[in-house]
């Protein structure tokens, strides 16, 4: 006597194509900015955040050093039509401190000094 085994192939192929939905999807959500502050530490970021998905810039000054870090993450861009897209942010750090983030800017090189300028007061 055959049996038809389909019935529990086809039951364990869509269990694991949800499963592998669910994970997918919490793999996209990204960093959650709401567990960062000004003022925490690079370290205690990455312990919040993760690791960077890039380190976007670092210089060294007399008194301190300017780094920028990059994050990326899934988001709705406009919740009226569910579009969703990626967007990256930039973390600003000055002496192992965190300044400021936001939504990615473009720099050139030379913007360096500028964020210097604009940090160093703070300390």
């Amino acid at each position: 006597m055959i049996k038809n085994y389909t019935y529990p192939i086809s039951r364990t192929m869509m269990m694991l194509f949800f499963a592998t939905l669910i994970v997918s999807c919490s793999m996209l959500k990204g960093p959650d900015f709401t567990k960062i502050q000004v003022g925490m530490t690079k370290e205690k970021v990455i312990q919040q955040l993760g690791k960077p998905d890039a380190v976007v810039a670092s210089k060294k000054y007399q008194d301190g050093i300017l780094e920028i870090y990059e994050y990326g993450t899934a988001q709705l861009e406009n919740a009226a039509d569910s579009t969703s897209g990626y967007r990256i942010y930039w973390l600003y750090f000055f002496n192992n401190e965190l300044q400021e983030w936001g939504i990615k800017r473009n720099y050139s090189p030379s913007d360096y000094d500028g964020y210097y300028e604009k940090y160093r007061r703070r300390h």
